[in-house]
């Protein structure tokens, strides 16, 4: 009965490949599943008929048409904008395609993703990949009688 024995060295080598191997695939996995099916929206709050009330006394950013603020809301970073004398608009600053948070460009009238270059106009329409739907969008109600914008989320 003839014994196989494995030399020292070739342990090593052997040991080696599979180690080498494994850390190549799972590098390949990882970056596949990275840039792989976008989820449709990935950290939004559920939506179950909660709201959100802004008075606008305590954020004088909203005070004007054309102001804006930032909120973070069940710990998604939502952006509200005034349109219009009664009229607001409030969008998720979630990105669609991984769900970085993007940043609102002023100068540009543009939001725009750190981690991958997605960019959104100001209704949050995508006007550059590689994220392929909308950011989301809440509706508002301006209550004028308390001076007050409601979000539903």
């Amino acid at each position: 009965m003839t014994e196989d024995k494995l030399s020292r060295r070739q342990f090593v080598q052997l040991t080696g490949s599979f180690l080498i191997a494994s850390i190549g695939a799972s590098t390949l996995l990882a970056l596949f599943q990275g840039c792989g099916k976008e989820e449709s929206n990935p950290t939004q709050p559920p939506t179950s008929g909660a709201s959100f009330t802004i008075k606008l006394s305590e954020h004088p950013e909203l005070a004007q048409v054309g102001g804006f603020k930032t909120f973070t809301i069940n710990s998604i970073p939502i952006i509200v904008f005034r349109t219009g004398e009664t009229t607001f608009k409030a969008l998720s600053m979630i990105c669609t395609h991984q769900g970085c948070t993007v940043s609102w460009v002023n100068s540009s009238q543009q939001f725009q993703c750190p981690c991958h270059g997605s960019k959104f106009d100001k209704d949050g329409k995508v006007i550059q990949g590689p994220a392929t739907q909308n950011l989301k969008s809440y509706n508002t109600e301006y209550k004028s009688s308390t001076n007050e914008v409601i979000i539903y989320l």
